[in-house]
């Protein structure tokens, strides 16, 4: 499974898991994608232990799949590059620019790299 329709897919997720649990994105985290500017979304796996060790290497490409990135799906993505005494926001400051999205308010991240 490469990518599936997001509704689709919870409804299945749901469905399979025993009474009482719910399913929820965030348990997706650092294992898939959602892709929120496509209609309708999408998940795609993505795991994040599949990606390249090297930060420039990574960044190029997680861009690659995802020209804009919100702050909470890239995270996941990051944390493993994370050092003693470095931060997630260094790596992001370093790697990315930063807008805010008019519509939602959030910072979202682009690359600083050319295409």
């Amino acid at each position: 499974l490469l990518y599936t329709i997001k509704f689709e897919f919870m409804e299945v997720w749901q469905d399979s898991l025993p009474e009482g649990m719910t399913a929820a994105l965030v348990h997706l985290r650092g294992l898939a994608l959602v892709n929120r500017t496509s209609v309708p979304h999408l998940i795609t796996y993505l795991p994040a232990n599949d990606l390249p060790n090297n930060p420039t290497e990574r960044f190029s490409y997680l861009f690659s799949q995802q020209d804009r990135w919100h702050h909470d799906d890239i995270i996941p993505y990051l944390e493993d590059l994370i050092g003693p005494g470095q931060t997630v926001n260094a790596l992001l400051l370093k790697h990315c620019r930063s807008t805010t999205d008019q519509k939602t308010k959030k910072k979202v991240y682009n690359s600083k790299m050319r295409s």
